[in-house]
């Protein structure tokens, strides 16, 4: 009995064995076969595609496209929405599958099928609508308070801070910031938020830290610059650029250079060079530091004006220079050739020279009111905060200008969908990872706008 149940055991296991190996022969068999199918569209044939749905989402929407002969190896194709790429994850010939990529925007669907060495290029004739997943939230500082001259550090939902206008974030996503001040009576202050905690590094002095305004990181981000503003009485300094190191904790300020009355609104970076460049609100000009406490000029933005109040950023190429003039309520740009360090003439971009307004448009048919502190995002796009319009807006390469967020000509203070949210008088945007940071001075808080 022992020995028949033993051979019964021993049977069995030997069966589903048999069974195993050839159901794993077979398997691979049809892998074989299936993979052996990944076939190109047929040249002889016309390819194409008729249609896409869904015609809206948002990241991660899949989007399918009824075409023909377009084979079935996706090495042979290409799909974009809006110019942008999607993630083609199978074809069946006829009938496509892709992935929205991230912040599309809305635009045409593309289809790209490769016959011989060249790829053949097919648009849909609507738009895919991209739906944003967006919202405006407070991330530290209490809307509508303020500390006064007495700065509240703490936890982000107790810190108080007064008038914040300048902001930038490292890469390791600590957010520094200058709230606004003057002279050497403490009012002003340079001040740090991360993991969760506002302190403040460095308050108004008798140093060279008196009127500070512009923040800008080197590009190890070991060095932050910033410059003093104003020149009036409550300013007792000549410095006009300032520095700390982050050896140092960004507490101690030093003086990188003098000069006179500059009335210095903004320091940058040249991206690739390290240069840094400057201007003077009371000559009007662009400057760029060459060491060892010298400098030498640029460029007048606009020739025989002075008391022109600038913000300087430079294209992530390094070819552009971007000049916001905050009071004359327009963009200018400049072309930078960094080889031979000359900068071309100023031109007009955006908004028109001494009007003010809100209009969106392209170019001079633009309008802003006291454009104010810009960032750049990974497309190149300007954001620029519309400080009196108390929005912030976009710009394309093409200079068109679009709503980014908030709503035009109405202040106030509202958290969520972008063009639901409500600020007052934005002075400065930067981005910290994907989130979009707006020192809000006028709610004396700092707000993330997150467009996924």
């Amino acid at each position: 009995m022992k020995l028949k149940i033993h051979k019964a055991k021993i049977t069995v296991p030997l069966a589903v064995f048999f069974l195993l190996v050839l159901s794993v022969c077979s398997c691979n068999n049809e892998l074989k076969t299936d993979a052996e199918t990944f076939l190109p569209p047929l040249a002889e044939l016309d390819s194409g595609f008729d249609t896409f749905y869904p015609d809206s989402g948002g990241l991660g929407t899949k989007i399918i496209l009824k075409g023909y002969n377009l084979g079935t190896d996706t090495n042979y194709l290409k799909v974009t929405v809006n110019n942008k790429k999607a993630r083609i994850i199978r074809v069946n010939n006829d009938v496509l599958y892709a992935i929205v990529p991230s912040r599309a925007d809305t635009g045409y669907v593309r289809l790209y099928v490769k016959k011989g060495e060249d790829f053949q290029e097919f648009v849909s004739d609507r738009v895919f609508k991209y739906l944003f997943k967006s919202n405006v939230s407070t991330l530290f500082g209490i809307a509508g308070k303020q500390s006064g001259d007495t700065r509240q550090d703490g936890t982000y939902d107790q810190a108080l801070l007064r008038r914040p206008w300048q902001i930038t974030a490292d890469k390791d996503g600590a957010i520094y910031f200058l709230d606004e001040g003057r002279g050497n009576n403490k009012n002003g202050a340079l001040r740090k938020a991360s993991s969760g905690i506002v302190e403040t590094l460095v308050l108004n002095n008798n140093g060279p830290f008196q009127s500070a305004n512009s923040l800008a990181f080197n590009a190890t981000q070991d060095t932050l610059y910033m410059a003093n503003r104003w020149t009036g009485d409550d300013v007792r300094t000549d410095v006009n650029i300032m520095y700390s190191t982050r050896e140092a904790n960004f507490v101690n300020i030093k003086e990188l250079l003098t000069f006179p009355k500059a009335g210095t609104s903004s320091v940058t970076v040249h991206p690739k060079t390290g240069e840094i460049f400057f201007d003077s609100m009371n000559s009007g000009l662009i400057y760029r530091y060459t060491g060892n406490g010298t400098y030498t000029t640029m460029r007048a933005v606009r020739e025989g004006q002075t008391g022109v109040d600038m913000r300087l950023i430079f294209n992530t190429e390094g070819t552009v220079l971007y000049i916001v003039v905050r009071n004359k309520h327009c963009i200018y740009k400049a072309a930078y050739d960094a080889a031979t360090h000359t900068m071309g003439v100023p031109e007009l971009w955006i908004g028109e020279w001494g009007t003010s307004g809100y209009a969106s448009g392209i170019g001079t048919a633009a309008r802003f009111n006291n454009p104010s502190t810009p960032t750049l995002d990974t497309d190149g796009n300007l954001i620029v905060p519309d400080k009196m319009n108390h929005v912030i807006r976009r710009v394309n390469s093409n200079g068109e200008v679009f709503l980014y967020a908030g709503q035009p000509n109405q202040s106030g203070y509202i958290d969520g969908l972008p063009d639901k949210a409500k600020f007052y008088e934005p002075e400065a945007v930067a981005f910290n990872g994907n989130a979009l940071i707006v020192a809000d001075r006028g709610n004396h808080c700092v707000r993330s706008v997150v467009i996924e």
